[in-house]
């Protein structure tokens, strides 16, 4: 289904759509994770486009046109607002008087009738006016969702106080990674959130966004290279083949992945 049917801008001829993240494929063998996203929307052509859109790109999908009733139990909202009727004041399901615990991205009609831009009282986590390139709409719901799930998980980890993995110890109180010789090496704040990142994470794919934005924050404007340096250095540290590790594998064209399994003590 062409883009433009979801007031969607088509990609230029020139740019082809790939794989960023774990969430363009769902579920794979590289213990991806796909979200479950809830769709409200009371235009059921629309709708329907953006379920289609979606599932595509790997979303688990829940929709629902009904704007009075609450969501159940997902991983993500997204909800479409503005562009039926003329008081906007319908337009906003009551249950959404305050911002919801999960993490909320709101899609505007706004561009196609500027008038009718429905208010919401809080700021969600990302707000969208239609038409949006299909590939930054796709981007800012990944990002929503798997900043939100690093932040869950972050929560579990603050019980964590080591990390071992591969013959190496994390530890978390001061930063020293320590090697199974016992030598030890005290990592700067950068190299050890990234470590850690990747210890929360191991076996999955994280792309360099989602990277900067747990340790830099995920307001950051940083470019992707910023992630280069504290790699590099803890390759080196952990002994991974810069040219070619295996440890802290580059995903070309997507992320890292961290391929040791880790365990975590208190």
């Amino acid at each position: 289904m062409p883009p433009e049917a979801l007031g969607l801008r088509p990609m230029p001829p020139n740019l082809k759509p790939r794989t960023s993240s774990w969430l363009d494929a769902g579920v794979d063998a590289m213990g991806a994770w796909s979200p479950r996203v809830f769709l409200l929307d009371p235009d059921p052509v629309t709708r329907r486009r953006l379920v289609d859109f979606l599932r595509d790109k790997g979303f688990d999908v829940v929709e629902s046109a009904d704007m009075e009733r609450a969501p159940p139990a997902v991983d993500l909202l997204v909800i479409v607002l503005g562009g039926l009727g003329s008081d906007t004041s319908l337009q906003r399901p009551k249950w959404l008087a305050e911002k919801p615990d999960v993490p909320t991205v709101v899609l505007d009609r706004a561009l196609v009738f500027p008038e009718r831009t429905v208010a919401l009282g809080f700021e969600p986590d990302a707000r969208l006016s239609l038409p949006v390139p299909p590939r930054k709409l796709v981007a800012t719901i990944r990002r929503a969702a798997s900043l939100a799930r690093f932040e869950s998980l972050d929560q579990d980890e603050e019980a964590v106080c080591t990390y071992r993995f591969a013959g190496w110890t994390l530890h978390r109180q001061d930063g020293r990674l320590e090697a199974s010789d016992g030598t030890s090496v005290l990592l700067d704040r950068r190299e050890f959130e990234v470590l850690r990142a990747f210890l929360t994470f191991p076996h999955q794919l994280l792309t360099r966004q989602q990277l900067i934005a747990m340790v830099w924050g995920s307001d950051s404007k940083l470019d992707n290279r910023t992630l280069d340096r504290p790699i590099i250095r803890l390759r080196r540290r952990l002994g991974d083949d810069v040219r070619f590790p295996t440890l802290i594998r580059t995903i070309v064209g997507s992320g890292y992945q961290f391929n040791a399994d880790v365990e975590k003590l208190p």
